[in-house]
């Protein structure tokens, strides 16, 4: 979502992850995304970038799964920095109608809200 992005601050409050494909050449990069050290609105992702090139191979949602996933194991719930763009929105969307559909295709019966929320 860097086509909305300015960077005004230094870059050390921030944690950087790179996605890279490795073949017989080496490694290559696919994307990154970033978060703050420390958040007060515990924002769980800064800003994520697939490069072009591999855009549309399910990278994008595979770096929010691991922002969240980091966002458990410290104990926090997570979002996404605020305003998102448009192609946040979209990503965004993608991932939680799959994550739902996901939960809702394996589960038996009725379900709460609280249990969505839960297995999230």
């Amino acid at each position: 979502f860097l086509d909305h992005k300015t960077l005004y601050f230094d870059v050390q409050p921030f944690l950087f992850y790179a996605i890279c494909t490795c073949d017989d050449q080496g490694a290559h990069i696919v994307g990154y995304f970033s978060k703050e050290r420390v958040s007060a609105e515990d924002y769980n992702l800064a800003c994520i970038l697939t490069l072009p090139c591999y855009q549309r191979r399910g990278y994008g949602k595979f770096m929010i799964s691991i922002s969240y996933e980091l966002s458990k194991r410290e104990k926090k719930l997570g979002t996404p920095e605020r305003p998102l763009s448009d192609l946040g929105l979209v990503s965004y969307r993608s991932y939680w109608a799959t994550k739902m559909l996901e939960i809702l295709c394996k589960h038996k019966g009725t379900i709460s809200i609280q249990e969505l929320s839960d297995m999230t």
